[in-house]
């Protein structure tokens, strides 16, 4: 399941944030990224809408990876289904 969750991740930084994919994968650290909070804060809104779950700030932070956030998001009941 961290992997459906880990993809939409990726899509958002992708899409929205215009960060090249070859930049990115389920290892990187969002603050390698140059991601900072403002930029987490929208993406957590971004996921709250789609995963349909509340995620609190401060939930995901720069020193996370991808797949660390995901695994976040997974632990607040998060499913990529409800996207």
């Amino acid at each position: 399941m961290t992997g459906s969750v880990t993809t939409m991740i990726i899509e958002i930084l992708t899409g929205k944030f215009e960060i090249p994919a070859e930049d990115v994968s389920q290892d990187t650290v969002f603050e390698n990224l140059a991601v900072d909070s403002l930029a987490l804060l929208e993406m957590s809104l971004i996921l709250e809408k789609r995963l349909g779950v509340s995620i609190a700030e401060g939930v995901l932070t720069a020193q996370q990876s991808i797949d660390e956030a995901a695994r976040v998001l997974e632990s607040l009941g998060a499913t990529a289904s409800a996207a």
